[in-house]
């Protein structure tokens, strides 16, 4: 059984063992999964939002560029039918053209213009500015390229790229936004760099470089994050408290375990302690009777020898009969079957009645008793047959580990809303590594199958129950070799009036 109790143990630590280094390794990569995605997100996010802040600049200088066009002193547009082609071709050139240039107009067509004019009209010229800002000027911002279609448009297009720059906060907001979108809140700073970097002092993450400028040359970007953990973290809140619940659940599941198999353990070594004490307190009796009764069925024995033999089978029938009265009502105690006939009781005449059922034991032995009752009475709710079997259980234990003379002191108090009695005797004692486990059911202080005092190891583990059904305790103080105060706190009776014990 030993041993199959230790293989048990040995898989349910390895099991235990293994469920918990999944649940590390799970959160492991979980914790490399996250990095690359919080890699992967962030440089995303910055190659996103630098193209929208160059797009917006962009669209400024288109802007800048329709105006140009419409500016009627800096260029003029005009128009003529084709007539190979039969469709309308556009003419682009500068009011005033540059004398030592000898620059033909730029000429251009719309496949998707259908109307053929001869000349100009409004409204083809703003068909006109319109189109080609879109298409092809559009397409040269995007390029970072310039183009001179006339020679003071490509003056005004360098002058726009030469005072163009960045624009910081709305970068930053633009960041921020599609930081936002992917669920990232940690904070950041976005440093400009001419050329790329390896890292930055004083921030320990940073995204690629990525490229802010309209045209060459490049103007690089890159963002920095103090401490990017705590993003991680806020991503995998939810997986690693899953994982730390499930670990603390298998770890509590193995500790639970392993507590209930030590305390089935010890408590079938208890039981097995209290079968073999057992039987040597159920051996006596019962062969005290049976040699009593044969010597009677046997023998011609006188009346007087008769009822001597018929006295010892009384006297060990009822020692039987005490001894299982005791297992039967520690064992409906256990299942809370026994009924509670609860009314009011004054403890100084509880007590004072059991010392006078023991005084024919306590004289026996020469003892002295000391009490000290309050003189207040002291009334409380309880069941005066079991609240007195836990006072005689106590005297009991007093009687039985005494040593010399037994010298007994019972103090009663009252004490917030308690009655308390305290039992102090100058006995044994009981050494501090058993005094948490007397009241433990089968219970005794280990000394192997034999004991010089008779017992079962169920006296207090019974008192200790009725004191808890009767909403009160039971504890102790001992001292090895110097004594032991046991102390039964009961709750008072509700609005009882306090009044004077009548001596």
């Amino acid at each position: 059984m030993k041993r199959r109790i230790q293989w048990v143990l040995l898989l349910m630590v390895v099991c235990t063992l293994g469920v918990v280094g999944l649940q590390l390794f799970w959160s492991y990569q979980s914790y490399r999964t996250a990095s690359q995605e919080f890699t992967r997100d962030i440089n995303e996010a910055l190659q996103e939002a630098t193209r929208q802040e160059q797009d917006a600049r962009r669209k400024e200088i288109l802007q800048q560029y329709r105006g140009w066009l419409a500016d009627t002193n800096l260029v003029k547009i005009t128009c003529r039918l084709d007539p190979i082609y039969q469709n309308t071709k556009f003419y682009l050139a500068d009011k005033h053209p540059w004398a030592p240039e000898k620059r033909e107009p730029f000429t251009i067509g719309f496949a998707h213009f259908i109307q053929k004019l001869p000349k100009i009209t409004p409204a083809a010229k703003a068909y006109f500015i319109q189109h080609f800002t879109k298409d092809l000027v559009w397409e040269n911002l995007q390029e970072g390229s310039l183009y001179f279609y006339t020679k003071q448009l490509g003056d005004k297009m360098e002058e726009a790229y030469t005072q163009n720059r960045l624009n910081p906060t709305r970068l930053k907001k633009l960041f921020q936004q599609q930081l936002q979108q992917r669920e990232i809140t940690a904070g950041f700073d976005l440093i400009l760099e001419k050329q790329p970097l390896n890292g930055k002092s004083g921030h320990s993450y940073a995204t690629r470089a990525y490229n802010v400028s309209l045209r060459q040359p490049e103007q690089l970007v890159r963002a920095y994050f103090p401490d990017p953990n705590l993003v991680f973290l806020q991503r995998m809140k939810w997986i690693i408290g899953s994982s730390l619940l499930l670990i603390a659940t298998a770890i509590f599941c193995f500790g639970y375990t392993l507590q209930t198999l030590f305390r089935q353990k010890k408590l079938a070594e208890l039981k097995n302690d209290f079968v073999n004490n057992m039987t040597h307190e159920l051996k006596t009796p019962v062969a005290t009777i049976s040699l009593a009764a044969e010597a009677i069925q046997e023998f011609d024995l006188s009346k007087a020898s008769a009822d001597e033999y018929v006295g010892i089978i009384r006297q060990q029938s009822g020692r039987l009969s005490g001894l299982i009265d005791q297992i039967l009502k520690s064992v409906a105690l256990e299942q809370e079957s026994v009924a509670l006939e609860k009314k009011s009781i004054c403890l100084q005449e509880l007590v004072t009645s059991v010392l006078a059922q023991h005084k024919p034991q306590l004289e026996l032995v020469a003892a002295t008793v000391e009490t000290q009752f309050t003189p207040e009475r002291l009334v409380v709710t309880a069941d005066e047959l079991h609240l007195g079997n836990v006072l005689a259980t106590l005297l009991d234990n007093a009687l039985k580990y005494r040593k010399n003379q037994l010298q007994l002191r019972l103090s009663l108090y009252r004490q917030a809303g308690n009655a308390l009695l305290e039992i102090s005797d100058n006995g044994l004692g009981i050494a501090p590594e058993h005094q948490a486990k007397v009241f433990e059911k089968f219970y005794r202080v280990p000394s192997g199958d034999v004991h010089n005092v008779k017992g079962y190891g169920l006296g207090l583990s019974y008192a200790q129950a009725l004191a808890e059904r009767h909403g009160g305790t039971l504890t102790l103080r001992s001292q090895l070799g110097i004594g032991t105060t046991f102390t039964l706190s009961i709750p008072l009776a509700p609005h009882e009036a306090p009044t004077p014990v009548v001596a």
